[in-house]
């Protein structure tokens, strides 16, 4: 499967007048799925991530700063850089994801689509690939 099909960059509406800007998800314009859970990360220290997930799907932004986000379908590997407030990174299907580079103290905001469940994870990475393959 093309990478291209299990995720997409997202351009965020973004309003600006001389009061400052304004941006936004309307669910049935940008998502497909209704949000479940939604979490942020700061204060970032090391590299996070490291892991995929099964049936999560994840709508992704970063409002400061920046990050990029490794993607990997147990083929190819694409970087994806979240450096504004008005892109989105949506996964759409499972890919392994790792989070590094982090610029002027990001902060991401992820929306997901299901609430934590720890069997929705794969934390080896050649778990993924075996899980991926036979899937």
């Amino acid at each position: 499967m093309m990478m291209s099909l299990l995720y997409k960059l997202v351009q965020i509406p973004r309003f600006s007048d001389d009061r400052g800007s304004l941006s936004f998800v309307e669910f049935d314009q940008i998502l497909d799925f209704s949000i479940k859970r939604v979490y942020w990360l700061y204060d970032f220290k090391k590299d996070r991530g490291g892991h995929a997930h099964k049936d999560l799907q994840q709508f992704i932004f970063c409002t400061h700063g920046s990050v990029d986000f490794i993607l990997d379908d147990g083929q190819n590997r694409e970087s994806v850089t979240l450096d504004s407030p008005d892109k989105g990174l949506y996964i759409i299907k499972p890919l392994w994801r790792e989070v590094t580079n982090f610029q002027n103290n990001p902060q991401v905001i992820v929306l997901a689509s299901d609430i934590y469940k720890e069997s929705d994870y794969i934390k080896s990475y050649e778990e993924f690939k075996t899980w991926k393959f036979n899937s």
